[in-house]
């Protein structure tokens, strides 16, 4: 990390401390963005936004249009910087997406999209605490091409003190807020071993059950996330906070996202 923007990082955290609402934070990301040369920023959690459900996250200067159709039409579900959040679980750059997760249709899609809006080349960090929604903090579209590079470092401590910063406000000052799960248990182990591969002979091998009983439990599932197969339906409870991205394998979720 170079002077500058240490200097930068290390203004922002002093503002992030003194913070005690969420517009404070939303001012403090707008500046910072500002200030190493982003025009977009935002920070938000991977949920449904359209419900304006207490406890979410949402802060963001993207294109107005750009955002109306982002969270209206409910794109985290194919955003391929979302789901390289859960492959990474670390600070990354855009480019590095086809590296984390394999790029298909949809994907290619997303991005075709965000680049028609002027929404591109961003650096991500992900926001995971098992049990709760996942999130991610990014920053785009450098007023000098290339430049992301140098801010690496000051981007993966600023994204990551901010949302824990905003997650505590969210959390009525705690650092986290217990809930009760979506999934039923027998619900989570069929989602779990479905994310690790394993059809539904497999999981009713595995669990002592029938075959039918684990289509029945897939099935409810998929209509608490309104989702419409089992691949959807491994991503969105990993995002959910429902299922640990260590409990399916790596190279198995890099197909799923896929």
């Amino acid at each position: 990390m170079d002077a500058r923007a240490l200097s930068l990082t290390a203004e922002f955290l002093v503002e992030i401390q003194k913070a005690d609402e969420l517009p404070a934070i939303d001012g403090a990301l707008e500046a910072i963005a500002h200030e190493m040369g982003y025009r977009y920023y935002a920070m938000i959690h991977h949920d449904d936004h359209r419900t304006g459900l207490p406890g979410l996250i949402n802060m963001n200067n993207y294109p107005p249009d750009y955002a109306v159709e982002y969270f209206a039409g409910l794109y985290h579900r194919d955003d391929p910087v979302v789901h390289a959040c859960i492959a990474a679980n670390a600070c990354f750059t855009w480019r590095e997406i086809g590296d984390l997760i394999e790029l298909g249709p949809r994907h290619r899609a997303f991005l075709e999209r965000g680049e028609r809006y002027g929404v591109t080349n961003g650096i991500t960090v992900p926001a995971f605490v098992l049990g709760e929604r996942s999130g991610s903090c990014n920053f785009c579209s450098p007023r000098r091409p290339g430049s992301f590079r140098h801010h690496l470092d000051a981007v993966h401590s600023i994204g990551g003190f901010a949302f824990q910063k905003a997650r505590r406000i969210v959390n009525g000052g705690h650092l986290r807020r217990v809930r009760v799960a979506r999934l039923m248990p027998r619900y989570r182990e069929c989602v779990v071993l479905a994310g690790q591969g394993k059809s539904n002979t497999d999981i009713a091998t595995i669990l002592g059950l029938q075959p039918g009983t684990i289509k029945s439990y897939i099935e409810a599932a998929c209509g608490l996330y309104e989702v419409s197969n089992r691949t959807q339906l491994v991503i969105a409870a990993i995002l959910d906070g429902e299922v640990g991205i260590h409990e399916i394998a790596p190279r198995q979720y890099r197909r799923l996202a896929g």
